[in-house]
């Protein structure tokens, strides 16, 4: 199901925005006033529709509106939160009145009803959540450092990145200045918290405070701590860390619910949870603290989840003015930030951010979305870094130029936004859809508190979601013994679900499924009872050993292979007996290499496979190729008949080349119908995975390559760009020297009173003062498009990860390769 925004404002065409679509993430702009907050609430409503997690950051308090939707639409709900100022004399439930039929009519003439809202609240919980005060739910986001899920496994960069993004925050409410290669105190608190998520540890503040007096370390790099950051230093650091611990007012940050990212974002049977975090009561430093902190906490979610390319759950920011800022500006909110905008995608994760002003964004944001959504905007400076992005991100299938956008954006009116979707080949004027949530404008904290109180609004312990409890383990009844399968990679999966085999590991180094009669394992303490070797049954249809068909390559098994249990087990064999005559009786042999072909990229080897054919049967129909992966090879075979043993007559349909060639046919179809896999492919890089690969892993491998390309190629862009910066740099300062000179030639003519020489002065000045304009703004469209390409190629690399997808694909004939296929004498006593 699509997102209903809107409709399409020149064709009247419903707009229903691909979810999916999200994971390359959104930006909504407009002034106050353009309809964008309506539209960011119509967008998550829908998130609420269509059962999919949702965390909003609100700094305004709009976003608590959401708990604002009533599947009745009386006006005795609407009454409650009717503003005071727009009653004109009137009584709140004549004003609640015509509200609720105003929000009746908008929705119904866009086909939206109160069932609508009903479904909505019955498959979402909405939970205000607000950090530092008990007027909603209070968030516990200081008590604990607790390590993100599996940090002992994760790349060194990533490891400081979480670290690093934790020591900001923590250090913003103390007010130091978190620079990472200059602060003391940041260098220090994150090798502290290094240490002890190294070794799983979790700390709450009070013992953090007692490491820093009491370090579990004596050096920093190839200076004693001492030296480096002197005890009393430390003493003083510490003592600024436990007045948080002291305040009053800090004591809202250490209670409430854990924050616990993998619960927000969890789909229980019966819903999920949009999780809204109001931060309109905290000051400045507070709130950056805890939207970096938050996160932190959302990548670090990230990097435990198995990649997608469906949309698993939305992180929405109601208004990220100072929180991604363009450069220089660096506080610690925009690493995280960037970081999702980077490598979220392929997690199924997708970002929507909101502004009133796009020339507060960082121009990599801005590249890296594939969503675009812009309103009436307020300065012609926004309008112009919107047309830049919108040029550069265009993807119409008819490029649309950039007057004609410029002219679409300036006509835009409330609820009118302007679309661009990177997945979309057409761009549209969107009128956004009602909202089922009552606008009530921004909530003070007393009027969340109002919310709780009246239940409007579901907090996490009545949500009605199933409790993510895990239950004592209990012995189970041990699963009916099945056939295992035989597959390539590590010895962790030898499972076989339904056709599909999972290729994970083999401690027998081959493909294929064996038949129920045996299992690949040594021979038990106790015999099994097997048939013993067959005597010859083909009197009447053999032909003489001296007749063995030209053309059939012909192999003996060596004698030693039947000392190995495995082997005897595979004939369905008892054991080989000790007295007899001594017969070699025939059988059929067959190794083949099995590739499959992923369409468009190539091929990937999945191993070498063997059958094996024993006993022979009368005709070729009765035929039955038994796997014997990684229990007999062509190693075990040996070209030289045994001495005085005798070849036991072979059946007589092995001289029919027809017949053979029906035997190796069957053998194609057989590996054919039982064998598929799932294998990581990159499209756009033209690279394929091992077959069982995880996503994870097949991405890390190539990470490292792009990582490098995409270093090489901002190595040659940067130098080039700094080369043509500097001659541009050049000529400018030469034009500030010419016309430094001119203004110092005019005020001496205009002393000595020489008009014609003042007016040619001035002519020459005006002229020069144009071609400086000119050249500066070169420059600073050759900067701007200097940014872009620099952000394009380290986009470039994530952007082929992201594409990286797992495919189901299955074997067909190309991809068998047979490599031997013979008469095997098998030596035995009849």
């Amino acid at each position: 199901m699509g997102f209903f925004l809107g409709k399409d404002l020149e064709t009247g065409e419903r707009i229903d925005y691909v979810p999916k679509h999200l994971t390359t993430h959104g930006l909504i702009f407009g002034m106050t006033g353009s309809g964008k907050t309506g539209l960011a609430l119509a967008l998550l409503e829908e998130a609420q529709r269509a059962k999919i997690p949702v965390i909003a950051i609100d700094p305004k308090g709009d976003l608590g509106n959401l708990a604002l939707a009533w599947p009745d639409l009386s006006p005795v709900d609407f009454a409650t939160w009717i503003d005071p100022s727009k009653l004109d004399g009137r009584s709140p439930l004549d004003v609640a009145e015509q509200t609720a039929n105003t929000w009746r009519d908008g929705l119904a003439k866009d086909g939206l009803a109160g069932s609508d809202i009903g479904a909505m609240r019955a498959g979402s919980a909405v939970t205000i959540y607000t950090p530092g005060s008990t007027s909603g739910v209070p968030v516990s986001l200081l008590d604990r450092f607790e390590p993100p899920p599996a940090f002992a496994e994760l790349a060194e960069e990533d490891r400081s990145e979480l670290i690093g993004g934790l020591v900001a925050a923590l250090l913003a409410l103390v007010k130091i200045d978190a620079d990472p290669l200059q602060s003391k105190e940041y260098i220090f608190l994150s090798n502290v918290l290094s240490d002890a998520w190294s070794r799983g540890e979790t700390l709450d503040l009070p013992r953090l405070v007692q490491r820093i007096t009491t370090p579990p370390f004596s050096r920093l790099g190839v200076f004693e701590l001492d030296e480096f950051f002197p005890p009393k230093k430390r003493k003083d650091f510490a003592m600024q860390l436990n007045g948080l611990l002291a305040s009053p007012s800090f004591q809202a940050w250490m209670q409430g619910v854990p924050l616990d990212v993998g619960r927000l974002f969890a789909k229980e049977p019966n819903g999920v949870r949009t999780s809204i975090f109001s931060i309109a009561h905290l000051d400045d430093s507070e709130r950056m603290s805890f939207v970096t902190l938050l996160l932190d906490r959302v990548v670090g979610w990230m990097r435990a989840q198995p990649g997608t390319g469906e949309l698993r759950a939305i992180l929405y920011m109601d208004e990220v003015f100072g929180y991604l800022p363009p450069h220089p500006g660096n506080p610690p909110s925009k690493r995280p930030l960037l970081t999702l905008l980077k490598q979220a995608r392929a997690f199924g994760l997708g970002v929507m951010l909101a502004t009133q002003n796009p020339v507060d964004i960082d121009y990599k944001a801005l590249t890296n979305a594939g969503t675009w959504m812009v309103g009436k905007l307020q300065t012609d400076q926004d309008k112009e870094r919107i047309l830049d992005g919108l040029m550069g991100a265009q993807t119409a299938t008819v490029p649309v130029s950039r007057s004609d956008i410029s002219r679409r954006i300036s006509s835009l009116e409330s609820r009118q936004f302007l679309l661009q979707n990177a997945n979309d080949a057409k761009q549209r004027v969107l009128k956004s859809r009602f909202c089922m949530s009552y606008l009530r404008g921004p909530l003070t904290r007393q009027e969340i508190g109002r919310l709780k109180a009246k239940g409007f609004y579901n907090a996490p312990e009545v949500a009605g979601l199933s409790p993510r409890v895990e239950a004592p383990s209990t012995p189970s009844a041990s699963p009916p013994p099945t056939a295992p399968s035989v597959s390539v990679g590590s010895p962790a999966s030898d499972e076989v679900v339904g056709e599909v085999v999972e290729i994970g590991a083999s401690s027998h180094g081959g493909w294929g499924a064996p038949s129920s009669s045996w299992t690949p394992s040594a021979a038990p303490s106790a015999p099994v009872p097997r048939p013993s070797p067959p005597s010859v049954p083909w009197s009447d249809a053999s032909s003489p050993v001296s007749n063995v068909p030209r053309g059939l390559e012909v192999r003996t098994l060596n004698a030693t292979a039947l000392m190995r249990p495995e082997v005897v087990q595979a004939l369905g064999w008892s054991g080989v007996p000790a007295q007899g005559p001594q017969t070699l009786m025939p059988a059929l042999f067959a190794e083949a290499a099995l590739n499959f072909t992923i369409d468009g990229v190539g091929e990937v080897s999945s191993g070498t496979v063997s059958r094996l054919a024993f006993p022979m049967p009368m005709g070729p129909g009765a035929l039955a190729w038994k796997v014997v992966d990684g229990v007999l090879t062509t190693r075990d075979l040996v070209g030289a008949s045994l001495p005085g043993w005798v070849e036991a007559p072979l059946p007589g349909w092995l001289s029919s080349p027809a017949d053979r060639e029906r035997a190796k046919d069957r053998l194609i179809q057989d590996l054919i119908g039982s064998r598929s896999a799932v294998v990581p492919v990159c499209v756009p890089l033209g690279k394929i995975g091992v077959p069982g690969e995880t996503l994870e892993a097949f991405r890390a491998r190539l990470a490292k390559p792009l990582g490098q390309a995409a270093d090489g190629a901002l190595g040659k862009a940067t130098g080039a760009r700094d080369q043509q910066a500097s001659l541009i740099d050049k000529q400018l300062a030469d034009f500030e020297q010419l016309l430094a000179m001119d203004r110092n030639e005019i005020v001496l003519l205009k002393q000595g009173g020489d008009a014609q020489a003042l007016s040619r002065a001035k002519d020459r000045a005006r002229f020069r003062m144009e071609k400086y304009k000119e050249l500066k703004a070169t420059r600073d469209k050759f900067v701007g498009l200097a940014e872009r390409e620099m952000a394009d190629i380290e986009f470039s690399a994530l952007d082929k990860l992201a594409a990286c997808e797992l495919r189901e694909v299955r074997l067909n004939p190309r991809g068998v390769r047979i490599g031997y296929f013979g008469l095997l004498w098998i030596p035995s006593r009849t």
